[in-house]
């Protein structure tokens, strides 16, 4: 049994578009560093590498499902060829509030626990650039790290809102060469 590094996608692996969502692959650019982390992260052997993602832009009309599939399934190739193997793919395509799966909701974590019996939830790590993804993390009694250009008031924010943070750092390469991402807890831990 061990955890999984469960990542969001948007600001974490790839580059946020302002104002607006990744609509198609031809917008989609991979953060400085952020495939290097992976492959850390990958070689560090800690669990599987997961995404989970919250992709409003489907429910409000502004892309395809199978948009953010095609770009998913390129994103996939991409670290593939540079080595890194992401074991699963999880999106929330619907409204705020409509749903049990769009984080700070669990379910997608637990669909991806219910693919994989040998994934403890509690041995986890859920890296993101939200409050959102932090909290996930917290309900699930995951560690939660965050990424944020800003990692000092993202703590802050979390903090504030009742959400330990195992570590923060203005980018993923940052926080993979800390090395707190390489260890699982020994025991699972509420938080």
């Amino acid at each position: 049994m061990s955890g999984a590094i469960f990542l969001d996608r948007d600001g974490v692996i790839n580059r946020k578009v302002d104002g607006d969502y990744v609509r198609e692959w031809s917008q989609f650019e991979f953060l400085p560093g952020a495939v290097e982390a992976l492959q850390h992260l990958a070689a560090r052997g800690r669990g599987p590498l997961i995404v989970v993602t919250n992709q409003r832009g489907i429910a409000r009309g502004l892309m395809s499902a199978a948009a953010v599939d095609e770009i998913h399934q390129r994103m996939r190739a991409a670290l593939a060829a540079q080595g890194v193997r992401l074991a699963g793919m999880h999106v929330c395509p619907h409204e705020i509030g409509t749903c049990d799966c769009r984080k700070p909701g669990v379910k997608l974590f637990l669909d991806a626990a219910h693919l994989d019996p040998t994934l403890e939830l509690e041995r986890s790590a859920v890296v993101g650039d939200s409050l959102a993804d932090l909290e996930a993390g917290r309900r699930l009694g995951a560690q939660s790290f965050a990424v944020s250009p800003d990692p000092a008031a993202l703590v802050q924010a979390a903090r504030e809102a009742g959400i330990e943070v195992s570590g923060a750092a203005p980018s993923l390469l940052n926080l993979a060469r800390t090395g707190l991402l390489d260890r699982q807890p020994i025991a699972a831990t509420a938080r």
